[in-house]
């Protein structure tokens, strides 16, 4: 049954996969492998591959995301600020580049913001914000009739003219006057805050678009049921290609 799927060559029991699975799915922030090593009773390393392989799993259904109506976006970063001092006068400023360790990556999300509808999330890991790579996303992702909503960075300049863009000016105001926000996407990277403070602590830079795409399909399932979620997970990762891991 696993034969052709993330979960190709498996040494571990079949029932052991399907309660690791239902786990990950139940935890509203992600599954810690430590804490999943003590469930399952397994060693760290089973617990971390096998976590891995579900958030790959689930990454690959970005592929055929095709993002409409109203869409948010926003970057956020992550990891790569070193140590503070202990005296505040020896303490530096972590948002400068000199003062970090070259680990801190960007993490792109767009995100649907309709009424009446369920809103689907889609994430790129990139080094920075830049036009460069918000173009691509948005171009591949974003359907051309779309509204787009971004603050005010200068990265996102560059989207005029390929979508109808709308700017929120934070350093003015959280919300225009018109309603105009991006609260939903500053919703979902209090997930991903939630979750690196709460429960994993620390992402690995080279995993991080796996988290990231876990994270996501946490955020657009939250109102799906639990037996819902679980089949249609189920189906999901018995139907993917095997595991790059």
């Amino acid at each position: 049954m696993t034969s052709g799927t993330v979960f190709a060559n498996r040494k571990l029991p079949f029932k052991k996969i399907i309660m690791a699975i239902w786990e990950e799915i139940t935890a509203a922030k992600g599954m810690a492998a430590l804490h999943l090593s003590r469930k399952l009773n397994v060693q760290y390393k089973t617990a971390y591959v096998l976590l891995h392989k579900l958030r790959e799993a689930v990454g690959l259904r970005r592929g055929a995301i095709k993002l409409q109506g109203t869409v948010q976006l926003d970057g956020k970063y992550v990891g790569g600020v070193l140590r503070k001092a202990n005296k505040k006068e020896e303490r530096k400023d972590g948002r400068k580049k000199e003062n970090q360790n070259g680990k801190r990556l960007c993490v792109l999300a767009l995100r649907e913001a309709n009424r009446h509808a369920p809103d689907r999330t889609l994430t790129r890991v990139i080094m920075d914000e830049n036009g460069k790579d918000a173009w691509a996303a948005v171009a591949k992702h974003v359907d051309p009739k779309a509204l787009l909503i971004a603050d005010e960075h200068k990265a996102y300049d560059d989207l005029i003219g390929l979508v109808q863009l709308t700017r929120v000016n934070h350093s003015l105001q959280y919300q225009e006057d018109d309603g105009t926000n991006s609260n939903v996407i500053e919703s979902f990277f209090s997930r991903v805050e939630k979750a690196y403070k709460g429960i994993n602590h620390r992402f690995s830079t080279k995993y991080l678009d796996w988290y990231m795409a876990m994270l996501s399909w946490k955020e657009d399932t939250r109102y799906m049921g639990l037996r819902v979620g679980f089949h249609a997970e189920l189906s999901r990762f018995f139907h993917r290609e095997v595991s790059h891991l």
